[in-house]
């Protein structure tokens, strides 16, 4: 019989498929959500501090050499920035719903609401992406039209 009860505990797999859906989005999503989101939000607030900076320093630049030197720092700032942009979104596009709906759920949430927040969460990092690239656009369009003007 302990042969028979070994080959039973053998053929029924079908016991712990309930489960293996958590196994397999926990570990790469984890290191996702608390350390690459964060580690990539910090490269593009820094970068765009540093636009600013930029910014500020060309528009207020008394000498033209001075304001086509920081027009140039300020273009090489903002591709960093936009190649930045495009790793972040190809990070959050990497997120799952269902990934970050298990989040809430864990906290207590329930399932509808749990999944109408992580869907509001990826649109509002969608969202700030694109607000981002809205302001680098508008300094881009300083840069043509104000720095550069002789």
């Amino acid at each position: 019989m302990a042969s028979g009860a070994s080959s039973q505990d053998t053929n029924t797999p079908s016991q712990p498929s309930s489960t293996p859906l958590a196994k397999p989005r926990t570990h790469p999503f984890h290191p996702t959500l608390s350390h690459t989101l964060p580690a990539q939000y910090d490269e593009l607030k820094d970068r765009w501090i540093s636009i600013a900076k930029l910014y500020y320093e060309a528009s207020t630049a008394i000498m033209a050499t001075d304001r086509a030197a920081g027009a140039n720092s300020l273009r090489a700032e903002i591709k960093l920035l936009e190649n930045d942009i495009k790793d972040y979104r190809d990070v959050v596009k990497g997120i799952r719903v269902e990934d970050l709906m298990a989040v809430y759920l864990v906290a207590g949430r329930q399932r509808w609401r749990a999944e109408q927040i992580a869907k509001e969460d990826i649109e509002d990092i969608e969202s700030s992406l694109k607000e981002i690239e809205e302001k680098v656009r508008e300094v881009k369009a300083d840069i043509v039209h104000g720095f550069e003007q002789q």
